[in-house]
Formats: C-alpha cells, structure tokens, sequence
C-alpha cells in the first residue's frame, strides 16, 4: 500500500478522509498516516480515527508517500501545493467509485471527484480540480486548475471554467458559458453570459456583487 496524506484537517480534510475509507473497502489500496495542518489543534475536540501529523510549512514529503489537497480556497491551495511540489511531493488522484468519468476526456494530475460526480465525453480537466457531491459537467467543457466544484452543480456542454473558478452549491451555467479565473458563481446561481475574471455573481441570472 501506497501511505497517504490528508493536507488541511477541517471539515473538508475529514470528508475526504472517510472517501478513502470507502476506497479501501473496495481495493486496499491506501494506508492513511493522518493530516497535516499549520493549525495542528485542528483536530481538538473532534471525533476523528486520525490525528495532524505535522505543520505542512515544516513538511519534508519522502518517495513512498502520496497527499491529497483537502483545501477548498483555490488561491491558498495553488500556493501549498506549489510549496509541496517544490520539496518533491506527489498528489493523488482520487476518484469515488459511484463517479462517471465518459470517454475521451482529459484529467490533469490531483483530480478528486465524490460520489456521483459525472463528467461527459471530450472534456478536459485541468490539475488539483475538486468535484463535490453531485456534481456534473457536460460535453466538451474546460475546467482549468485549481477550481472547485460544489455539490449538485451542473456546468452545461462548452462551458469554460478559467483556472481558480469556485463554484457554489446547485450553481449551473448555460450552454457555452465562460468564467473568468478565480471568480466566484454563487450557490443557487446561474450564469447565463461570460462572468470576468476576479469577480462574485449572485441570482438568477447571475449578477456581479
């Protein structure tokens, strides 16, 4: 087995966590060693099988170990990743069973995708891409690195994700849609024209905040 290492220990840290247990269930494939976390009371006061093993500012990575990016902000996840990367770390991609991945797609390295995450055909991915419960994203899309797709959200076919976009929960775009990077559509929201870089939408249709 491969050891595997959690980076951020919040709510999102354990959620991956227990992704990993499911994995296992099915092909032990991953022998967790726990978190690491510059908060390392991160943990205090939570019921949790695994503990913060370290500062990720002070983490030297070794060869047999892989780590999973549990961080959801994308600017903060680029920079400790390019931090970890720079020490040698190499990241995994996760993938729950219950995912659809179609044919012809494209996936950049540190793809998590939970359960009942679709992505349909002649799609490309780019790296350390998040995918919450539920969500999809139709035909021919680019989504670039670092964004994070909350649940349930839908990205209609020929949408443009730019690198660091977030997406809220039940948020969905129509059909050709561009969105600039790191700008944020809004849980419940849909954008229905180019949204630019750096910027907050919000409604039905999405609207700058």
């Amino acid at each position: 087995m491969t050891d595997l290492i959690i980076v951020g220990a919040s709510g999102f840290g354990r959620e991956l966590l227990q992704m990993v247990k499911e994995l296992n269930a099915i092909k032990k494939e991953w022998n967790i060693l726990g978190f690491i976390d510059d908060n390392v009371k991160a943990l205090d006061g939570i019921e949790c099988d695994y503990s913060v093993i370290g500062k990720i500012h002070d983490w030297k990575p070794t060869n047999n170990e892989r780590y999973a990016i549990a961080i959801a902000a994308p600017k903060i996840k680029k920079e400790i990743v390019e931090l970890l990367e720079s020490r040698g770390a190499e990241f995994a991609t996760l993938i729950h069973p219950s995912a659809k991945i179609s044919d012809h797609v494209k996936i950049g390295k540190g793809l998590i995708m939970k359960a009942f995450t679709t992505i349909s055909v002649n799609v490309e991915i780019g790296d350390f891409v998040f995918f919450n419960l539920m969500a999809g994203v139709g035909h021919d899309s680019i989504i670039g690195n670092y964004c994070m797709l909350g649940p349930r959200c839908s990205m209609s076919g020929h949408t443009t994700l730019g690198e660091g976009v977030t997406i809220g929960a039940h948020a969905a775009t129509y059909p050709g849609v561009s969105i600039g990077e790191y700008a944020t559509l809004g849980m419940n929201s849909v954008a229905i024209r180019r949204v630019k870089p750096n910027t907050t939408v919000f409604g039905v249709p999405a609207k700058t905040i």
